[in-house]
């Protein structure tokens, strides 16, 4: 993201020097431009998918984390979805589909399980000691994570006349990408005692 706004900042200052110098143009005069807020580009390629963790209910807690892809902003709870099927969390993601491919990311943790079924022996996670009582009786973390294949500087380039425009009405805004925009994460009523959640807000 720090990428695209300085290449905003690179298009829009090569723009005033052309234009001052094409034109006969004060620089000062651009000064009087006047702040139009924050713009998304991208959310025309905006779609909402939904992602599915199935695990089997023997008992044992799944953590599931409620960060965001590129660690901005963050889910308050885990909403109850009847819908969803039992022993299934379910993200509900809105991304651009031209920047982003996401998928689900399941960490299972290295325990000794006393319950019901028989014990798993899973790779381990090369966590302290103490972090390895602090997960005994959980089957381990799910969060979501993303592949990047955008190229920001053509969607930029496809938005330019925008750009352009608010320019030319004395106005300049803050552009950002759009990569992530929305997350929601689901289960079943009698999947949720089943599941902790980090609760991330930012």
């Amino acid at each position: 993201m720090r990428r695209i706004q300085k290449i905003l900042a690179g298009v829009f200052l090569t723009g005033i020097f052309i234009g001052g110098v094409g034109t006969g143009l004060a620089v000062a005069e651009y000064s009087s431009l006047t702040y139009g807020g924050e713009k998304i580009i991208g959310e025309d390629s905006l779609v909402t998918r939904n992602l599915d963790f199935d695990f089997e209910l023997d008992g044992r807690m799944l953590e599931v984390s409620g960060q965001h892809y590129l660690g901005k902003g963050g889910i308050k709870e885990v909403e109850i979805d009847d819908t969803v099927p039992v022993g299934t969390v379910r993200y509900e993601i809105t991304y651009n589909e031209r920047t982003i491919t996401p998928w689900l990311q399941f960490e299972a943790y290295e325990e000794e399980w006393d319950g019901e079924g028989e014990e798993t022996e899973v790779h381990s996670s090369e966590d302290a000691e103490d972090e390895d009582r602090q997960n005994s009786g959980k089957l381990g973390i799910v969060r979501l994570a993303a592949s990047y294949h955008g190229d920001d500087f053509a969607v930029l380039m496809e938005n330019k006349d925008v750009i352009l425009e608010e320019l030319k009405q004395g106005k300049i805004s803050s552009y950002h990408m759009a990569y992530i925009t929305d997350i929601k994460i689901k289960v079943n009523s009698q999947t949720e005692p089943y599941i902790e959640c980090d609760y991330v807000i930012r």
